[in-house]
């Protein structure tokens, strides 16, 4: 607008504050309330609709009717006549706040490794919390909410040093319907990016986003495109954060997951129970320790940004002392046989923690074998705990890209080092990014001694056939060199192609299309355990969609987790038992399989199936669950494993989870088909409500484990592992180790 005049109607204008797409901000004077205010001038094309002035006034009449500590007030708004240009302009006086922007406070913070104290993160996401269900209360939806919509007050910061957060900008994401931003479509919720309108869970979506980027330096979706963006929110699963950050607490992570699920019902029903729930995660963290990267600082290394959407295998791990849990396997040509009827469950006591689970039903027989000792490795140089500190290798991988330094915080925690002995100096590892699975690869390779400056070590895939397929240059820092190819543009899965990679030296100016150099350095994917990690990984035959096992049950799994933490919330909160049940239905259903759910008399007769899920958890007389098919082709690749004690600690590890998981899932059956068979006047009851945080709990362990295992502190305990270790364990699995040639 370079050619609006000093002065507009009675506004005076003095300092240009900011643009963007809907028009600018500008500091000016009002003449006739004698005090300065932050004015609003909108583009004038967004004027064009026939309905803009009806439809400006009623939105500013309901945003005049916001009166909260942490919403910036509207003080005015007009259409006025600029008699320079004979046009009209629409603008809004607000409140003039002095202070930086949320966005401004992480451009200098975050994106130089610095994380906001957990204090005041607390404070931020109550203060936040509160604005937006007042203005909720009012029937009034943001709808675009973002950090550069979120001021943080300095005048009055009394709670926090960051500033006292103040929203703005309600409701002009519905007033202006066509004007969208790559900057709004990085908050935007699922449900807008399908063209449906905002609701009180769409803002808290895009809160949910922002806590996020606070916790992890990154949004959970980036792209060059708003429509790429959009279609992210809409199909893509978010990287864990506690997969990039590992400093924050496991609890904190589950909160940031569930503010963002795709399904509006699954998020929490109010802003301020999504502020409580990271206020109770946040005070899990021991006493003393005051900002989610002071660790990291502490050892001279801030983590820089990094993308979000590389999410594992972590470094192989060093060895540990690990407990030994019988290993089921699937009877050898037998089918299986039904599941014995439901035990009742053990009432809950409250508050938390929640009473042990009831005696589990029988899943379909199995044998079982003892899957032997592991050798012990030489254990890795250790780093404690108090927020994780990650190794200066995974530093180095953060800043070429890679997402992934570390699981959970716990004692003693091994370095994220591959375990990796003289005769292996490196490994490569399949990873996914956030539009595909095993279609990244990362390379770590150490003791490489300083090419002459004009050559550079190159690394390359021996695909099927005779195609080799340059990976790119590797990064040399003291010895050490790391690479993170991203795959091709359609995202293909690697390992259904790759055979086995090399290490050449080559000319280093530019980069070479076919190796010229001798190999220095080679490792090829064992043949032989190939196709049970493709079946894993990347594709299982007989199984409808195509993708692989643990991918399949890694997503079921999440699923049912978000859906229990739903159930609680509709009892607990908004008595919403309808909502309630279809969840607990849908439960049953994808534990079962929807043919299963039905005969087996877990989801009644009388009642609709919600899901067509022709593949469930469990196995039924019919069709094989995920659980057996996972079991099965691991125990093939214990067989091949051999006296590869490597090899043997992943498999040990995976059939830990799988034996826990068995116990899990057999608890979630029973709450969530005792949940299903309830009937809707009685879902308000309180044994009712005891199902459902029984079936909460069962489900967050299922998902994320308790203890987290590789883990140089043993544990006796059963129920160590989730379906997270599992999913990282199998990519351990296909790691390539590299020797020198």
């Amino acid at each position: 607008m370079s050619t609006i005049p000093r002065r507009i109607g009675r506004y005076g204008l003095q300092q240009q504050l900011g643009s963007g797409s809907l028009g600018e901000v500008w500091m000016a004077y009002d003449l006739e309330r004698n005090q300065v205010v932050a004015l609003k001038l909108f583009h004038s094309d967004l004027q064009a609709d026939p309905n803009f002035l009806a439809r400006f006034q009623q939105a500013g009449q309901m945003l005049s009717a916001l009166h909260h500590p942490n919403i910036v007030s509207l003080l005015g708004f007009e259409v006025l006549r600029v008699p320079e240009t004979n046009s009209t302009t629409a603008c809004m006086a607000l409140e003039y706040v002095e202070g930086e922007t949320l966005a401004d406070y992480i451009q200098h913070t975050l994106r130089k490794g610095f994380f906001p104290p957990i204090s005041a993160l607390v404070y931020l996401f109550k203060a936040l919390g509160a604005a937006l269900d007042h203005a909720h209360q009012q029937g009034v939806i943001h709808g675009g909410l973002k950090p550069s919509n979120i001021l943080l007050d300095q005048r009055h910061a009394l709670h926090s040093k960051i500033g006292e957060p103040r929203i703005t900008d309600f409701g002009l994401a519905t007033l202006f319907k066509g004007a969208s931003s790559l900057q709004s479509a990085l908050y935007i919720s699922p449900e807008q990016a399908r063209g449906q309108p905002p609701t009180e869970r769409s803002d808290i979506y895009s809160l949910g986003v922002i806590l996020y980027e606070l916790c992890t330096g990154v949004q959970p979706f980036r792209s060059e495109s708003a429509v790429a963006l959009m279609m992210q929110h809409i199909n893509v699963l978010p990287t864990p954060p506690i997969l990039i950050n590992a400093s924050i607490p496991p609890g904190l992570s589950e909160v940031i997951l569930r503010a963002i699920a795709k399904d509006p019902a699954t998020r929490f029903r109010s802003a301020s129970a999504l502020a409580e729930a990271v206020a109770e995660a946040c005070a899990a963290l021991p006493t003393g320790q005051l900002s989610l990267g002071e660790e990291l600082l502490r050892d001279g290394h801030g983590p820089e940004e990094t993308p979000s959407t590389l999410s594992g295998p972590l470094p192989a791990a060093t060895a540990q002392t690990t407990r030994r849990i019988p290993v089921v396997t699937p009877a050898s040509g037998v089918a299986p046989s039904p599941s014995t009827p439901l035990p009742a469950p053990v009432p809950a006591r409250l508050p938390q923690p929640l009473p042990p689970a009831p005696p589990a039903p029988a899943l379909p027989p199995a044998t079982t074998a003892v899957l032997p000792a592991v050798p012990a490795r030489g254990r890795g140089k250790e780093f404690p705990l108090s927020y994780a500190i990650i190794s200066g290798v995974v530093l180095c991988i953060i800043i070429l890209g890679a997402s992934v330094a570390s699981l959970w915080p716990r004692q003693n925690q091994p370095s994220s080092q591959p375990a990796a002995t003289p005769s292996v100096p490196g490994y490569v590892f399949f990873q996914d990014d956030a539009l595909g699975h095993a279609d990244v690869l990362r390379i770590d390779l150490s003791g490489l001694p300083t090419p002459a400056a004009n050559q550079a070590y190159y690394a390359w895939m021996q695909a099927s056939g005779t195609r080799i397929v340059p990976l790119g240059k590797l990064t040399l820092s003291n010895g050490k060199a790391s690479l993170v190819y991203p795959g091709d543009a359609q995202h293909t899965n690697l390992l259904s192609q790759a055979v086995g990679f090399f290490i050449t030296l080559e000319d280093g100016q530019q980069q070479p299309q076919a190796p010229s150099g001798s190999r220095l350095y080679a490792g090829n994917l064992n043949s032989a355990a190939l196709p049970y990690l493709q079946h894993l990984l990347y594709m299982a035959p007989g199984l409808p969609e195509k993708v692989g096992i643990a991918v399949a049950m890694f997503e079921t799994i999440k699923s049912i987790n978000e859906k229990a933490g739903s159930i609680v919330d509709d009892l607990q909160g908004p008595h919403d038992y309808g909502l309630a049940w279809r969840q607990a239905n849908r439960i049953i259903t994808m534990i079962d399989g929807s043919d299963y759910a039905r005969s087996s008399g877990d989801l009644p007769a009388d009642q609709p199936t919600l899901l067509q899920v022709p593949i469930g958890l469990i196995s039924s007389p019919s069709t094989q669950g995920y659980l057996d098919m996972m079991t099965s082709e691991i125990s093939h690749l214990q067989e091949i494993a051999g006296q590869n004690s490597t090899m043997l600690q992943h498999i040990q590890h995976i059939n830990n989870a799988l034996s826990d998981l068995r116990q899990w899932v057999a608890n979630m059956r029973t709450y969530s088909a005792k949940l299903a068979q309830t009937p809707l006047q009685q879902m308000g009851s309180q044994s009712a409500l005891d199902l459902a945080l029984q079936l909460k709990k069962a489900a967050a362990d299922s998902y994320t484990g308790r203890v987290i295992p590789p883990n140089d502190q043993p544990t006796l305990d059963q129920g160590s592992a989730g379906m997270y270790q599992a999913y990282v364990e199998c990519q351990y699995l296909a790691a390539v180790p590299l020797q020198k040639v």
